[in-house]
C-alpha cells in the first residue's frame, strides 16, 4: 500500500455512505480506541458515550474527565443495529460495509486482516513486519531471501535441500502460481516428516495438493503419495500424527536413501488446474 493510499481509500469508504449516516457513525465513534462502538455503550455522568472494551482500560471519561455510571445508552444501541458498519480493516484497503450482525462474520475471514510475518509464526525468526496478505510474497523475498524459492515447475532444474538432521530442520517458502507455501522438512524421535502448507486462508488449503514419488538410489523401487496442502494454521504435531504428511520410519528411510543418507524425491503442486513440478533432496 502507498502512503496515499489510506487516505483514497477513506475517501472511497465515504462515498459509500449518506450524510445522515456518516453523522450517525461519527455518533458511533469511541473516542479512546476510535473505533465504531457497539452495544453495550456505556455513559458518563455528563453523557458521553464510550465502547465497553475501552471503559475499564481508563479511570474517567477522556472528554470531561468525569466518572463513568453503570448506565447503558439504550438509544444509541438501538441506532446502532440500523445503521452499516464499515469493516474495520478499511485502512487496509477492505471497502466492505454490512449490518452489525453481518460484518462481524466478515471480519472473521477478511482478507485485509494484517499478519504477522509467517517466520514468526513458525519459529524460524524474529521479524517485526505486519501487513496484508497480499503483501507476505514481497515481504519475504525482500527480508527473508535465502528461506525463498521461486518454482518454475517441469525442465527448469532441480533444487537441492539438504542439511536435515535430528537437531536441524530444513525449511522454505515456496511461490507457484501466485501462492505462496510452506515446505518443512524434519526428523522427530528418529521420523523424518515432510509437509507442504499452505499460507492464505485456511479455507482455500484443500484446494492444493502435492504428489510425492520417492526413489531408492537405483531407481527400482519408489514410494508415492498424494495429499493436501495443510493450512498454515493447522498445529504440526496434530498434522504429523494424523499422517497428513509425508512421514518415513528408519527402516522406510534407510531403504531409500542412498550411501550419503541423502534422499531424493519428486515433488508436484496440483493447483488450479495446472501441475507445477520439480526435485527436492533432502539427507541428513
Amino acid at each position: 500500500m502507498t502512503f496515499h493510499e489510506p487516505l483514497r481509500v477513506a475517501s472511497n469508504m465515504q462515498s459509500q455512505f449518506t450524510s445522515v449516516e456518516q453523522i450517525l457513525l461519527s455518533q458511533l465513534e469511541c473516542p479512546v480506541c476510535m473505533e465504531y462502538m457497539r452495544p453495550p455503550i456505556i455513559l458518563c455522568e455528563n453523557g458521553h458515550n464510550i465502547c465497553d472494551i475501552c471503559k475499564q482500560k481508563v479511570p474517567h471519561c477522556p472528554t470531561c474527565k468525569h466518572y463513568f455510571l453503570n448506565t447503558r445508552n439504550v438509544a444509541l444501541e438501538k441506532v446502532a443495529t440500523k445503521v452499516k458498519y464499515p469493516c474495520v480493516y478499511q485502512k487496509y484497503g477492505c471497502w466492505e460495509i454490512n449490518s452489525l450482525d453481518l460484518i462481524g462474520g466478515h471480519q472473521e475471514k477478511c482478507q485485509y486482516i494484517p499478519q504477522p510475518c509467517p517466520v514468526n509464526k513458525l519459529d524460524l525468526g524474529n521479524c517485526t513486519w505486519t501487513g496484508i496478505g497480499s503483501s507476505v510474497t514481497s515481504h519475504l523475498k525482500h527480508a527473508h531471501p535465502s528461506m525463498c524459492i521461486e518454482y518454475y515447475g517441469v525442465g527448469q532444474g532441480s533444487i537441492p535441500i539438504r542439511g536435515v538432521t535430528p537437531d536441524t530442520k530444513n525449511c522454505k517458502f515456496i511461490f507457484a502460481n501466485h501462492a505462496v507455501f510452506y515446505s518443512r522438512s524434519e526428523i522427530k524421535n528418529g521420523v523424518f516428516y515432510s509437509v507442504l502448507q499452505y499460507i492464505g486462508p485456511a479455507a482455500d488449503a484443500a484446494k492444493h495438493r502435492y504428489k510425492v514419488e520417492i526413489f531408492n538410489k537405483e531407481r527400482t523401487e519408489s514410494l508415492a503419495v498424494t495429499l493436501l496442502a495443510r493450512s498454515l494454521g493447522e498445529d504440526l504435531s496434530e498434522v504429523y500424527n494424523s499422517g497428513n504428511c509425508v512421514k518415513l520410519y528408519p527402516e522406510q528411510y534407510n531403504r531409500f536413501g542412498n550411501e550419503g543418507r541423502d534422499l531424493a524425491f519428486s515433488m508436484e503442486i496440483l493447483t488450479g488446474g495446472k501441475n507445477f513440478q520439480d526435485y527436492y533432496y533432502y539427507g541428513y
